[in-house]
């Protein structure tokens, strides 16, 4: 949400500033500089990627707006629990509750554990996943970035199109000041489109593949430490380490969360 409302905030003083300086909101719009722009840094974009990134930009185009980063407290509590359910009744007993484990990554580390892998095994394993999501998220930041330096390039490719069309008619003076608007309008939409749109687009999916990857790093190293036998305690806090001072509320916190959410 607060993307959309920076970026609506971002176009409105432009909007706001050009009327109180008395010109017409109309002096904005463009459809053929808007289409040239939009279309042309696109299309210059897609032409270093394949097929199926194309398919995930509509997905995370719709993430940067409303995906919410994990919560790695709740990640840890999570991990706290299957911890004191392995010291108490072995690791052997995770197993009826993997199924209620919304998180892919953490099933995967629970059954590899389960199944009596070596910790090098779950670590390379876990790892390589790790590194497939890493990837596919920079893929796409890429292409926003991507978008965000083509576009001023087509805004400028825009300018000299339109510059080249005014000058092909200097023999109509009252046309040279339209044609003049015109061919900078093509430059504004491409300093918008790239730095209210497509770079804090990027910047966000950064933020959130960052926030993503600390939780996932989170959950490698609490099946490690399930698996290596690490007591409840000590597992809140070696993961806890890694989170921010106001998120770190120690076991017994969490323990006493943890039981009054059951007993609820």
């Amino acid at each position: 949400m607060l993307t959309i409302v920076g970026i609506v905030l971002a176009i409105a003083s432009i909007v706001i500033a050009t009327i109180m300086d008395g010109n017409s909101f109309g002096a904005l719009v463009g459809p053929s500089s808007l289409l040239l722009v939009a279309l042309g840094s696109f299309g210059a974009t897609m032409a270093g990627y394949d097929i199926p990134d194309l398919k995930r930009f509509p997905k995370a185009m719709i993430a940067s707006f409303t995906a919410k980063p994990a919560d790695p407290s709740q990640i840890v509590t999570t991990l706290m629990k299957f911890a004191e359910i392995a010291r108490r009744e072995g690791v052997l007993a995770l197993e009826a509750q993997i199924k209620e484990v919304e998180d892919p990554l953490l099933t995967s580390g629970l059954q590899l554990v389960v199944d009596g892998m070596d910790t090098d095994t779950v670590r390379a394993i876990l790892d390589t996943e790790l590194d497939a999501v890493d990837e596919r998220h920079q893929t796409m930041i890429g292409f926003f970035k991507g978008l965000g330096g083509y576009a001023p390039t087509m805004g400028m490719i825009g300018t000299v199109v339109g510059l080249i069309n005014m000058l092909q008619n200097l023999s109509d003076p009252s046309q040279l000041g339209l044609g003049m608007s015109v061919a900078l309008l093509t430059t504004l939409y491409g300093v918008i489109f790239s730095n209210l749109l497509y770079l804090p687009i990027a910047a966000k999916l950064e933020r959130l593949h960052n926030a993503e990857m600390a939780v996932r790093e989170l959950v490698v190293e609490g099946v490690l430490a399930i698996q290596g036998g690490a007591s409840p305690r000590m597992l809140v806090e070696r993961l806890e380490a890694r989170l921010d001072p106001e998120l770190r509320i120690g076991h017994q916190a969490r323990a006493k969360g943890a039981t009054s959410a059951e007993a609820a």
